[in-house]
């Protein structure tokens, strides 16, 4: 993997700039949670789970 040098002021400006969704999808990336998302998605990536539908889910 190539190395990537960034300043702390760089990513500090980047992320200061980012709208409230990105904020809060980088907050649950960076989280425990973010860590169980990705394999939850990588789950139903490789067909191992179904995912629910919205209907299934919303459908009271």
């Amino acid at each position: 993997m190539p190395e990537v040098k960034v300043t702390v002021e760089s990513l500090a400006s980047t992320i200061k700039h980012l709208d409230k969704k990105s904020l809060e999808e980088l907050s649950l990336i960076l989280s425990k949670e973010g860590n169980e998302l990705a394999k939850r998605k990588s789950e139903i990536k490789n067909g191992k789970v179904k995912s629910l539908t919205r209907k299934e889910v919303f459908d009271v």
